[in-house]
Formats: C-alpha cells, structure tokens, sequence
C-alpha cells in the first residue's frame, strides 16, 4: 500500500510537470514507455503510476490551454471565453469553473458507477457497427456550424485526415506518431502566432453560477464526455459545444471541464469494458500490463483520489500563475516551447517525426489564420476512423 502511494504521488507531480508546459499534448506520455518498462515496476504500482500522470496531467493543463492560448484538442473552444474572462481579471474564476465541471462529473461517475459498468458494454456492441455514421454526422454537424467558411472547414478537415490516413505508412514507432502530429496542429501552430501579451486587469469581482447551471452542465457535460470516449477520434471541444445546454460562457467552462474529465476517467475504464484504450494513458497501460476486473477497480479508485487532489493543485497553482503573468515574455516562452518540442520530436520520431510536425504546423497555422474552428483538425484522427469502420 505505501509504495503504491508513493508511485501515485510520483505520477502527480510528473502529471502536474506535463499540464504546466503550454503546446506539449498530454499523449506524449507514450513516450515513457520505455522508460517505464525497463523500471520493472509491480503492476498494481505502474498502474497508479500512469493513472495519477494521465489524471493530473488533464486537470492542470486547464491553466496553459485557456490561458496561455495554447489549447490542447478538446480545449479550443474554452480559449476565447476563458481569455475573456482572464483579461477582465477572472482568469482564476475561468479555471475555477472547469475544475468545477470537472470534480462534478467525477462525482456523478462515482454515483452512476454500476450502470455504467452494466450499460457501457451492452451500448458500444450496439453502437460499434454504426460508428461511421455517427462519425460522418458530427463532420457534418462541425463543417455546418463553421460561420466563417464552410468550405475551408471541409478542405482543413480533409487535409487533417488525409495526413491521418496516411501517417500509418512513415517508419516511425506507431505510439509515437502522435506527437508530432498534435504537436503541430494544435501545439506549435497556435505558439508561433503568439506576437504580444495583452493587459490583464486587476482581480475583478468573483463570478458566480447557480446552482441549477451547475447541475445541468455537469450532467450534461459528463454524458457527453462518456458518448466522447466511445466514439474514437471525436475530440471533447466538439462534445462540449453540443453538451452545453445553457448558451453561456460560464456554463460553457463548466461543461468543457466535465466533458474532458468524465472523458479522461472513461478512457482508462474502457480498456476492461470493451477492451478499446482511448487515450495515450490507456495506451500505456495496455502495452506494459494486463487489465482484469481488479485493476479497473484500481484504475477507479486511483483516479478519483488524484482527482481530488489534481483539483485542488491545479487552483492553487492557477493563483499564482495569474499572479506572475504580466512578469513574463510569453513571446520568449512561446519560442522556447517551440525549440524544445522540435528537439524532442527529432530525437524521438527522427527526420520524419520533423517532417510530419512541420507538415502539420503548417496546417494549423492556415486554420488559424483563417479564423475557422480548430477543432475540425481532429480530422486527422475522424477520417481514417470512419475508413476503418465502413463495411
């Protein structure tokens, strides 16, 4: 018991060590998996290991994707409300809000527990057949919904999910191919436009919600992050948009929050329920140990203990983070990041890796530049999914 805490405090303080860093997307921690392997570690540690790195990872990185500017996929959308608020002195109260959604729909999770250790199975064998449908329906809904160019949106879909199909083809490790590609469409592509750092207000009044907005974008949110997890290559930014029932910026964080967390917890629990990893965490875990009913169990418990602590972390270190903002050269910050992930995707995926980030920055910039919605990038993981599941 007490090495297993340990490795879970282990696995927070690496987790909190990944979200703090602004376009280094939380599925490079495939990259521990040789490092990991050679450590030779009990299984029911590993487990709380990678478990507490993946949990915390996703509740701290709230605070470099909404107010750094540089969102990770799922997050995109939660950067112009929680930039908003962040220059009107309520950055705090922004990350306030999806901790908020967050810790709701973990507690939810924990209340429909058994229903949905029954139904989860019974609703992917129905589902699974008709994924494509459902896949080509959320395009769809995406290209529609663009107000600035449908076109462009189609044509960035298309060119993300053709570099999808055809990544598979490169001689890179097929864990590790991810990162560079979201490294550059949604990473570096966003810290390259970083020019200037605006004016952020002094702390303005705290932003309140009722309780009645709470519930319903919790619930909400955390339905549409378990319909998110069985849907492959459907990112949580669009689930969010289509969960928020209250057309509001402040019901809008709490539901992205409870979207991505109720996503993330899902993610791991689908390895035993329909033995399908869904995140690069559920990745890890598969490639390095066997997953039975006892170490779901784990993986649960785990998980809703670090969540509880990754919360109340990452508002700690929100404040001060907010607090030192207008101190630093984000233009210079931006640019560092940028090196360091160049330097990592050559030393991990080689010339190649290079070739596939600088492919997909440039894309990135161009869906940034002009002004469509991010988040249909997730083309590059939709199309070869819907390709897959054609019959």
């Amino acid at each position: 018991m007490l090495e297993i805490l340990i490795f879970i405090v282990l696995g927070l303080v690496l987790g909190v060590g990944f979200g703090l860093i602004p376009g280094v997307h939380p599925n490079m921690i495939i990259l521990l998996i040789p490092v990991v392997a050679a450590l030779n570690i009990e299984p029911t540690s590993l487990i709380a290991f990678i478990v507490a790195i993946g949990i915390s990872n996703t509740f701290v990185d709230f605070i470099p994707s909404m107010l750094l500017g540089a969102p990770e996929p799922g997050k995109e959308l939660a950067l112009l409300p929680a930039h908003k608020m962040l220059l009107s002195g309520n950055g705090y109260d922004a990350i306030k809000l999806a901790v908020t959604g967050g810790v709701g729909s973990v507690l939810l999770l924990i209340f429909l527990l058994p229903l949905i250790i029954m139904g989860i199975p019974y609703i992917y064998s129905i589902v699974r057949p008709f994924t494509y449908v459902l896949l080509i329906f959320i395009v769809f809904m995406i290209v529609w919904s663009e107000k600035k160019s449908k076109s462009i949106s189609l044509f960035a879909f298309g060119a993300a999910g053709l570099i999808g199909v055809l990544m598979g083809t490169l001689p890179i490790d097929r864990n590790l191919l991810l990162f560079p590609i979201f490294s550059g469409l949604f990473g570096v592509s966003m810290l390259l436009m970083v020019t200037k750092t605006e004016k952020i207000k002094k702390r303005g009044k705290e932003i309140h919600v009722s309780g009645r907005q709470t519930r319903r974008s919790v619930l909400f949110g955390s339905a549409g992050g378990i319909f998110s997890g069985l849907l492959p290559g459907v990112g949580t930014s669009e689930i969010a948009s289509l969960a928020s029932v209250d057309k509001n910026e402040k019901s809008f964080l709490i539901t992205i929050g409870a979207v991505t967390i109720s996503n993330a917890l899902l993610s791991l629990m689908a390895i035993w329920l329909i033995s399908n990893p869904r995140s690069g965490v559920a990745v890890l875990l598969t490639q390095l140990t066997n997953i039975g009913f006892n170490e779901m169990l784990l993986i649960i418990s785990v998980g809703i203990f670090v969540a509880g602590l990754s919360a109340l972390i990452t508002l700690k270190l929100t404040k001060g983070f907010i607090g030192v903002m207008e101190k630093i050269d984000y233009v210079k910050l931006s640019r560092f990041v940028v090196i360091l992930i160049v330097g990592m995707t050559v030393l991990f995926t080689g010339l190649y890796g290079l070739l596939l980030l600088v492919t997909c920055t440039a894309l990135g910039v161009f869906v940034n530049l002009s002004g469509i919605r991010r988040s249909i990038l997730m083309g590059v993981l939709i199309l070869p999914t819907i390709i897959f599941y054609l019959p």
